[in-house]
């Protein structure tokens, strides 16, 4: 067993490390962000870090792939047994996912979304046939939709939402959570089947 840890021990270390990953990231930021102010923010022995992760950037990964699987989990739980979803409990679900507080990456600033895009080297981050996977797996859980939808268009949307978070600062902030709003009112109206 690496580093000594039971089981217990390792998952209890290891999303103690995530969660503060995730409180520094959008404080400091990841591009200010060291291992050693990790550790010593998580109670850890920078050793013990890299029992768990090999470098900053599989850190960074580990902590994305973290928040999705949470957000993949709760979508589970809407679907109750169910094999869809409809297009508003769908949204529902995918609104609540770009919340700040439901999302860290919405908090980061733009220095810290160049840093990531130029640290990390699995590109399933930031490529556009990744998201069109993402979308596309997720369309057999929704009953409701179009035919003839673009599943591009609604990436771009949800692209957009990123990018009004990155340059927060030249936005009037207190109006962001309504045009985020728009925005999902926007992809149901788009993607919706018409009623007939």
């Amino acid at each position: 067993m690496a580093g000594g840890f039971t089981e217990e021990q390792r998952y209890t270390i290891r999303e103690e490390l995530i969660s503060t990953g995730v409180r520094l990231s959008t404080t400091i930021g990841f591009k200010k962000m060291t291992i050693a102010v990790v550790a010593k923010e998580a109670g850890v022995a920078v050793g013990s870090f890299y029992n768990f992760f090999d470098s900053k950037e599989s850190f960074a990964v580990a902590m994305i792939t973290d928040m999705e699987e949470r957000s993949m989990a709760d979508f589970s739980l809407k679907l109750k047994g169910r094999d869809t979803v409809t297009v508003e409990e769908f949204l529902e679900w995918y609104r609540n996912s770009f919340l700040p507080e439901n999302n860290f990456l919405l908090r980061l600033k733009l220095e810290d979304w160049v840093w990531l895009k130029e640290h990390i080297t699995d590109r399933t981050y930031f490529e556009g046939n990744s998201d069109m996977r993402r979308i596309n797996s997720l369309l057999k859980n929704i009953s409701g939709i179009r035919n003839n939808f673009d599943p591009a268009v609604v990436v771009n949307f949800i692209k957009s939402i990123y990018a009004i978070y990155q340059n927060r600062e030249s936005f009037f902030e207190d109006a962001i959570q309504t045009n985020i709003d728009l925005i999902f009112d926007a992809i149901y109206r788009y993607v919706k089947e018409d009623e007939v």
